[in-house]
């Protein structure tokens, strides 16, 4: 566990104002079939309720969550099609895991067998014909492969997943390869031409959440050789993405087949490209993707709520999710200037909160250009709670549902 950022220990009292107000709103919550999802549904709300009640046990009524927990077990069947991170199966399973070995001694190494193999049977297509990114793809159901792996010594899922991201890589140079969007995927920025390959930038649906996911497998003595050598030429292809950041803005593009500012936030930008550097450099002892992530992170802490596009408080683009990435970088890089960047960022979503109330973390719709409320992981008030949680005490246990360790 980290330590705890600095803003949040001097705003205790308002901080858990926040937290109860938030804690109250998401157990009111009625329960409804279809909506058991992690990244916007129940199984958000239920990590964010669990790690409440770790905090404090008076902010979370016991039996509402028992209740809430016995209804997602029950929906389980109806989710066996879908093995999805956000919705189906890899993230339902991923916070009933996770739930699991929260209970220390009273560990069940068989409660979640049966998920293993249905989404084992759910990768037996080769080569593989579905999303290779994390929210509805393959990366995601390495989220949950990489939980299992910290009580579960098999490596079974992780020996298919390599498999298909070997099969999925595109060879660019000698030394360098990267994965291109599928021509079919819902997430290809150009829908028109299919045939040209689609190279995304973002954590969420492009090639940081394919290394990311990756990343885990080198615990497996069996499949460490083959998963340094794709995370180093990835790597260094992604590094050679870089814009010339004073001309553009940022480090990174969305995409880099257009050449444009990125966003600050978790699923596009610099900020994970940052992390999910420093977490390889760091894994694989490589000193020059760690200079390279405090590079971007530094350039990243100059950026206001302005030049960061940041529109609202959510995990996935808003102020509370930055403060968390760049906790997190602290956490990696030990720099003192992004600790300081994480307050201020806590700060931006305090401000919110004491202009508006909970209205001050509405999420900001692409659509409607309006403010809405919302009550989701991704971009609502669960995980803005969860961020807040993690200021506050320094615990960021769960940040690998989100590929950020």
């Amino acid at each position: 566990m980290s330590p705890a950022l600095p803003s949040a220990i001097e705003n205790r009292p308002l901080i858990e104002q926040i937290l109860k107000q938030l804690g109250d709103t998401i157990s009111n919550l009625p329960t409804k079939p279809g909506y058991c999802g992690l990244l916007s549904g129940l199984s958000g709300n239920l990590l964010f309720l669990y790690k409440l009640s770790v905090f404090n046990t008076k902010l979370v009524n016991e039996e509402v969550f028992d209740e809430k927990l016995e209804f997602l077990q029950q929906q389980l069947a109806a989710h066996i099609h879908y093995n999805d991170l956000s919705s189906g199966l890899s993230g339902q399973g991923w916070l009933l895991e996770y739930l699991n070995q929260a209970q220390g001694d009273n560990y069940d190494p068989e409660m979640c067998e049966e998920i293993d193999s249905i989404l084992q049977e759910s990768l037996s297509d080769t080569p593989w014909p579905g999303e290779i990114e994390m929210v509805l793809g393959l990366g995601g159901i390495a989220v949950y492969a990489a939980r299992r792996l910290l009580k579960s010594p098999s490596g079974v899922l992780f020996e298919t997943l390599v498999s298909h991201f070997e099969q999925a890589a595109i060879q660019i140079t000698e030394h360098t390869l990267t994965w291109s969007q599928p021509a079919n995927s819902v997430y290809r920025f150009n829908k028109d031409d299919k045939a040209i390959p689609e190279f995304n930038l973002g954590l969420a649906h492009g090639v940081p959440g394919i290394i990311a996911a990756l990343l885990p497998a080198l615990k497996i003595p069996a499949l460490q050789q083959r998963t340094q050598s794709l995370l180093m030429q990835s790597c260094d292809w992604l590094m050679a993405q870089e814009l010339d950041k004073h001309d553009f803005g940022s480090c990174f593009a969305s995409s880099c087949n257009e050449q444009h500012i990125s966003r600050l936030g978790w699923c596009y930008g610099d900020l994970t490209i940052a992390l999910t550097l420093a977490r390889v450099g760091r894994a694989l002892e490589l000193p020059s993707y760690l200079e390279k992530a405090k590079e971007i992170s530094l350039h990243a802490a100059g950026r206001d709520r302005h030049k960061g596009m940041v529109n609202d408080a959510g995990l996935c683009h808003g102020s509370a999710g930055i403060a968390l990435i760049f906790q997190l970088l602290h956490q990696q890089l030990n720099e003192p200037e992004l600790l300081q960047t994480a307050n201020k960022w806590l700060n931006v979503t305090l401000d919110d909160y004491r202009e508006k109330g909970l209205k001050g973390f509405y999420m900001y719709s692409g659509v409607t250009k309006e403010h809405e409320q919302d009550t989701g992981f991704l971009m609502g008030y669960t995980g803005i709670g969860l961020c807040l949680l993690s200021a506050l005490t320094g615990d960021t246990d769960w940040v690998d549902s989100l590929l950020m360790a």
